[in-house]
């Protein structure tokens, strides 16, 4: 009797053990443990991505770590404006001009995603402002022209079409149709005080991107004159007139 009982306990015991080996004891019911969060690429991974697949050298990230003598000949990014969702990045050599603008959105479900590069010759001064993407609707400002030099509205999105009229610099326009990509340039129909035809975005930028430009400086002691580095550019003389 007494050993029957004995194993009945052992059995009980070895049971229990099982049930616990098993998930058991608690009816089963444990709780999962939590899948990690995969992180969302942001805005330097893409633009690191981008590097990977477009040029043949290393990227070190922002430009503010780049140490001298160790990161030269190396490419870096910095960020230079934000507009909602929106960043723009200059990407170039260290200690160097940048020599490529990236506009990137971020989204919350999907992260970084760049949707925009333009490559610029480091040699030729830049059309002011971050050419942000522009749509149907928009208020645009003439830049990056010059005084001896205009923009030309022409008939239909091309550079053989007919100019209508020749605007400069400060002049604004509402946008009015477009964009279509054609002879190397995005073609917006805009319209303005005396003029309705098709123009180059090249040289046209939202009001909030060069507000800087016309900005009334506030004078401090030991200022002499303005910057140079904010007047407009004078090297878009033959296309200007041609686009």
């Amino acid at each position: 009797m007494q050993g029957t009982r004995a194993l009945t306990i052992t059995m009980a015991v070895a049971l229990s053990l099982l049930a616990v080996a098993c998930g058991g004891g608690d009816g089963g019911d444990r709780t999962p443990e939590a899948t990690p969060t995969p992180e969302l690429p942001g805005a330097m991974d893409v633009i690191a991505q981008w590097v990977a697949e477009n040029r043949n050298v290393d990227f070190i990230g922002d430009c503010a770590d780049a140490e001298q003598g160790i990161d030269v000949g190396k490419l870096c990014a910095t960020r230079v404006g934000t507009r909602g969702t929106l960043e723009a990045y200059h990407i170039g050599p260290t200690f160097s001009e940048y020599t490529t603008v990236a506009i990137i959105e971020t989204r919350g479900e999907d992260g970084a995603e760049i949707v925009r590069i333009n490559n610029r010759n480091p040699n030729e001064e830049a059309v002011p402002g971050i050419n942000w993407p522009l749509q149907v609707g928009d208020r645009v400002v003439v830049v990056g022209l010059g005084e001896n030099d205009c923009l030309n509205v022409r008939e239909q999105p091309s550079t053989d079409a007919a100019s209508l009229i020749c605007i400069g610099d400060g002049s604004e326009a509402i946008i009015q149709e477009g964009p279509v990509e054609t002879d190397a340039f995005t073609w917006w129909r805009i319209a303005g005080e005396g003029f309705d035809g098709w123009s180059a975005a090249t040289w046209l930028r939202l009001p909030e991107a060069i507000a800087a430009l016309f900005a009334t400086p506030t004078p401090s002691a030991g200022d002499g004159d303005d910057s140079d580095s904010d007047q407009p550019q004078n090297n878009a003389t033959a296309p200007a007139n041609g686009e």
